[in-house]
């Protein structure tokens, strides 16, 4: 059994259906497709779109659940959403996906350059892209609860989304971030993290962290033991931080583990 860092290692048994979206050609349950060009990324987003059951039969509003590398974990995400759903587990939400249209080579360049907080990355410009743009889009064009949102990332969605976290918390009340690439750039999220405090402050936030038993020490575990122990030791008053190790599991075994658990609990709290 591998160390945790004050986390509960658990075994978790989940299957989960993973869909791979494209342009054209997709039927995945209650989705629509928007491409919404941005001039501050200098490109267009394939951005993937699913309602709750009965959404246009009531008047109600909905949190949202937007996910990272949407054309492949996109699928995935409704689908765990709409089990926990069924399940009470976690309340009705819209869930946007953001992609890029493939899963090739240029569509993992594309991540690197909207992913990374450094000056040859462009986190910057994608979360300018994500407050100034795309959010107001969703929040314009469906019945939302403006201040009701999560972020999810896994891998380097996961190091932009601390990337968030650290520098504008406010764009999402909810974090769920699994094994987050911490190490890009020689570790330079933790000096995000050092200019942090004054911005997280008492701000709500529900934040969820988690890392495979599996994965690389180097490249993962240790780094995500060293940013939790730094979360933790501000002792936030707003700041909620669930952690958790998910024993034998390997990095590309983490999405659906980290998502479904993820969910669970931010809204738990």
């Amino acid at each position: 059994m591998r160390r945790s860092f004050k986390l509960a290692s658990i075994i978790i048994l989940i299957s989960a259906g993973s869909f791979l979206l494209h342009a054209q050609g997709f039927n995945l349950y209650n989705t629509e497709e928007k491409l919404i060009p941005s001039t501050i990324v200098e490109d267009t987003f394939h951005i993937f779109i699913s309602v709750p059951d009965n959404y246009n039969t009531t008047d109600k509003s909905y949190p949202v659940l937007y996910v990272l590398d949407g054309d492949v974990a996109y699928g995935m995400a409704a689908s765990i959403a709409r089990y926990l759903q069924i399940g009470e587990n976690i309340p009705k939400l819209i869930v946007v996906g953001i992609g890029y249209g493939s899963i090739d080579q240029s569509a993992g360049n594309k991540r690197k350059r909207d992913y990374r907080p450094t000056a040859v990355g462009g986190a910057e410009n994608f979360l300018s892209f994500l407050k100034n743009q795309l959010i107001p889009y969703i929040d314009s064009n469906y019945r939302t609860i403006p201040g009701d949102r999560t972020i999810n990332g896994y891998s380097i969605g996961g190091l932009f989304a601390l990337y968030t976290l650290f520098t504008q918390p406010e764009t999402f009340s909810r974090y769920i971030i699994g094994s987050p690439y911490l190490t890009w750039e020689n570790g330079i999220i933790y000096d995000y993290e050092e200019n942090s405090p004054e911005k997280i402050g008492d701000k709500e936030i529900n934040l969820f962290i988690s890392v495979g038993s599996e994965e690389s020490d180097k490249k993962y575990f240790n780094p995500i033991d060293e940013i939790v122990t730094k979360i933790q030791k501000r002792n936030y008053s707003g700041l909620q931080i669930e952690t958790k190790v998910f024993d034998g599991s390997t990095h590309l075994m983490g999405p659906p583990e980290a998502l479904t658990h993820g969910l669970i609990s931010v809204f738990g709290k």
